[in-house]
C-alpha cells in the first residue's frame, strides 16, 4: 500500500464554507502518518488564527506574478479577488516524504494536476447546503460582503460537483472525515 500511497494526491474542493480546510486538517489530525497538507500560494490578507502556510503561503501580488514567471507556480486562477497557486515543488516534497498530500484546488487547478501526475489525483467535492454554508461563513467571522460575495459563488461552485470522482455531504464533521479517509483507503486498495 505503501507504493500507491506515496503516488496519490488527493484535492478537496467545493464552495467556500464548505468545510474544506476542516476535514483537511481533521484527517491529517487523525492519520499523521498519512496525510499532510499542501498549501497553494494565495495573495489574500491573513485572516486572524492563520499563519504562513496555515492555510496558504501568504504572498503579495508582487511575489506572486515573479513565483510564475520563475515557473514555481505551475497554475493560478483568481477566487475571491485573489490570486491563488499550486506550486509542485510542495507537493513533492510531501510525496518525498512518503506522505499523501491533501489540498484545494478548483478545476483549473484539478487539470494542472492531472496533467503534472497523470492517474495519481483523487478528487472529492465537499458539499452542504446553502444554509449551513451561510452560518459556517457568518460563525467563522467573515463581513456581510464577504458572505454575500462567497454565497454568490455558491452556485457557480456546485455546478462542478459531477466533475469529481466523489461527493460527500459535511452535515458531522468527524462523519466527514471517517467518510473521507474510507474513499481514500479503498481507492488505494482498488488500485493496487
Amino acid at each position: 500500500m505503501k507504493n500507491m500511497r506515496n503516488k496519490l494526491i488527493v484535492v478537496i474542493e467545493g464552495p467556500s464554507g464548505v468545510g474544506k480546510d476542516s476535514v483537511k486538517l481533521g484527517l491529517i489530525k487523525k492519520h499523521p502518518n498519512t496525510y499532510k497538507k499542501a498549501p497553494s500560494i494565495a495573495t489574500r490578507e491573513m485572516r486572524p488564527g492563520e499563519s504562513q502556510g496555515d492555510p496558504y503561503f501568504f504572498v503579495d501580488v508582487e511575489k506572486f506574478k515573479q513565483m510564475l514567471a520563475d515557473g514555481i507556480i505551475c497554475e493560478h486562477t483568481q477566487r475571491h479577488g485573489s490570486l491563488r497557486g499550486i506550486s509542485l515543488a510542495l507537493i513533492d516534497e510531501i510525496l518525498d516524504a512518503g506522505l499523501i498530500p491533501v489540498k484545494d484546488a478548483d478545476m483549473v487547478g484539478v487539470n494542472a494536476l492531472k496533467q503534472a501526475y497523470p492517474n495519481r489525483v483523487l478528487t472529492i467535492f465537499l458539499k452542504a447546503t446553502r444554509e449551513d454554508v451561510e452560518a459556517r461563513l457568518r460563525n467563522r467571522g467573515d463581513d456581510e460582503s464577504e458572505v454575500k460575495k462567497r454565497l454568490d459563488d455558491y452556485d457557480f461552485m456546485m455546478q462542478f460537483e459531477p466533475e469529481f470522482d466523489y461527493s460527500v455531504e459535511n452535515i458531522v464533521l468527524n462523519e466527514t472525515i471517517d467518510k473521507v479517509h474510507t474513499i481514500i483507503q479503498n481507492h488505494i486498495r482498488e488500485k493496487l
